[in-house]
């Protein structure tokens, strides 16, 4: 199977900024934050703005920790993704396109019932500091309505 016939989920059809992402959540959870690959992979995504990214990433994974929801990461290397680290991509996305109702709808579903302003606040700084360096998320496309559709309120009939 080639990387164009990939399923959605797969970590081969992500831009570095995602891959990123996906990587230093999963590797930073199952070593520790002070594994010296995580700080090599920091320089190349944040280039001279390794201390901001490392603290906005740290305010990422401390708002995430006070969030009720458990969070499913796969493991280091596992080239699928799970449903949350796809729900993470996408608040990242919505952060650094500026698009704040979505972006805050991301993070409440992270966070459960915590609150997800903390949440929302360091993705936005981190991804500005990505963006910084030429580190982008894809968009999410806009919202289409289905072919046919006339934008006219539902009904329903009772037979």
């Amino acid at each position: 199977m080639s990387v164009a016939e990939s399923p959605v989920n797969d970590v081969r059809n992500l831009s570095y900024a995602e891959h990123f992402i996906v990587w230093v959540m999963r590797t930073a959870i199952s070593c520790a934050p002070e594994c010296r690959m995580i700080h090599r992979e920091f320089t190349h995504a944040f280039g001279p703005h390794v201390e901001a990214g490392a603290k906005a990433f740290e305010r990422v994974l401390l708002a995430l920790a006070k969030g009720t929801r458990q969070i499913t990461l796969a493991r280091p290397g596992h080239v699928h993704m799970t449903h949350d680290e796809l729900s993470l991509l996408a608040l990242f996305a919505a952060a650094q396109g500026g698009d704040e109702a979505r972006c805050l709808a991301h993070a409440r579903w992270m966070m459960g019932k915590g609150r997800p302003e903390p949440l929302r606040e360091a993705v936005v700084d981190l991804g500005i500091l990505l963006e910084r360096n030429g580190r982008t998320f894809r968009r999410a496309p806009d919202a289409v309505p289905p072919e046919g559709c006339t934008g006219e309120p539902a009904r329903l009939h009772a037979v």
